[in-house]
């Protein structure tokens, strides 16, 4: 019966999804992502991405989109009740742990200019996980202000995608001119402000957060 509650759930969402991208086909008024977000918290982390999704022209491998009012980090509203959750949270620290991989990898790339990047950047940047936690912690903000942040995270999809563009190297040839070695350089540079100028619309209390530890163990069963 839960099973069969937890399908009827998730086929609802992704209905609510469907309704947001072809308004047209439903004469119910649009769903923000953020309320989607809410009504799926129950069927975890999972479905709290899929209803988070953005549409597939918000796929995040294309250049940002120019034009966009933008809403400053000081006026953006969001959801303390959303920001405290576990999902988000989770996905605040996942990014947090991006940004520094691909800082500590900028610094082996500095004293190695010839290094094979596309292994390790493959192995750091999960493309699929990275745009599913970019979704789902920008769901804490207002319908507006998501407009703008939208454009921060498909700027870092793009920057990643750049990246490994810019790192591959001609077969037989293992060594980069300095021409390519600023070409990569370029992209970690933008990639680092571009999770910086997200991170500007977020509290601090939420960057910072630590989690509780555990519980400790029981105590061991005392002998008869």
């Amino acid at each position: 019966c839960a099973g069969k509650l937890s399908s009827r759930t998730a086929l609802a969402v992704m209905l609510s999804l469907l309704a947001i991208q072809l308004p047209g086909l439903s004469p119910q008024p649009p769903t923000s992502r953020r309320a989607l977000l809410r009504q799926a918290g129950a069927l975890g982390a999972g479905a709290a991405g899929l209803a988070a999704a953005p549409p597939a022209s918000f796929a995040g491998l294309l250049p940002p989109k120019q034009g966009i009012e933008k809403t400053k980090p000081a006026d953006a509203e969001l959801d303390d009740e959303l920001l405290a959750s576990k999902s988000v949270r989770d996905g605040i620290a996942a990014l947090k742990q991006y940004r520094k991989s691909a800082i500590s990898l900028q610094d082996q790339f500095a004293k190695d200019g010839n290094m094979n990047l596309i292994p390790v950047i493959r192995k750091e940047f999960d493309f699929s996980k990275l745009r599913d936690d970019l979704n789902v912690v920008t769901t804490v903000f207002d319908d507006q202000t998501q407009l703008t942040t939208d454009q921060r995270t498909r700027s870092i999809i793009y920057d990643l995608t750049e990246l490994e563009n810019a790192a591959r190297l001609k077969k037989g040839d293992p060594e980069r001119t300095p021409k390519k070695i600023a070409n990569v350089q370029k992209w970690f540079v933008k990639l680092d402000k571009d999770f910086g100028d997200l991170f500007e619309y977020f509290p601090a209390s939420a960057l910072n957060y630590v989690p509780p530890p555990p519980p400790p163990p029981p105590p061991p069963a005392a002998e008869e």
